[in-house]
């Protein structure tokens, strides 16, 4: 009697098949709804928008600190202290005003440019990129630097702005120089 239903047709195996079938269907389409509802859930790493703030903070910054005129440096420091973090803000102004001011005789006007700035880290709150610099000066018979800088630039997030926390300058080894092709049989 366990087999007869109270309608009294038997429990069958295709009958229970059907049941969890229909069950198992109710619970993927309530999931994909919830799953829409809900939209993507994007870390911060791949969010095209958040690596794109980050990309165009380094470019900011790299461009910023690298065109000055050392005649003339407040409006420099005025234009590159937003783009730092409080700490870096306060080293950048002494340091500035102590550097180049050295460099004033020379008139020393540089420029410089971003060729490439890739993100290499991101998170909710802190990033770090690379961005390599080509730097110009005028009068061009006065090189003051490296006319090719490689950084590896770290900020952070405060607010809904990208600052720059630290930058270091990145050591790029020469290619080897590769063996010429003999045309020696061995």
């Amino acid at each position: 009697m366990d087999d007869a239903r109270t309608d009294g047709r038997p429990v069958t195996r295709r009958r229970m098949l059907a049941v969890g079938l229909a069950v198992l269907s109710v619970a993927a389409i309530a999931l994909g709804a919830w799953v829409l509802v809900r939209g993507p859930q994007y870390p911060p790493a791949s969010d095209t928008a958040t690596r794109q703030d980050v990309r165009a903070a380094t470019e900011r910054f790299a461009t910023a600190i690298n065109t000055y005129d050392v005649t003339d440096l407040d409006p420099y420091v005025e234009k590159v202290k937003p783009m730092l973090t409080e700490d870096l803000a306060e080293q950048f102004e002494v340091s500035t005003q102590d550097l180049l001011a050295q460099f004033a005789e020379t008139e020393i006007v540089a420029t410089g440019k971003v060729e490439q700035v890739a993100v290499d880290s991101v998170d909710a709150d802190s990033a770090v990129a690379l961005a390599a610099i080509t730097v110009t000066t005028e009068p061009d018979n006065i090189e003051f630097g490296q006319p090719r800088l490689r950084w590896r630039v770290e900020l952070v997030r405060e607010g809904d702005e990208w600052l720059i926390d630290n930058f270091a300058n990145v050591t790029v080894d020469r290619e080897p120089q590769s063996a010429p092709q003999g045309g020696e049989d061995e």
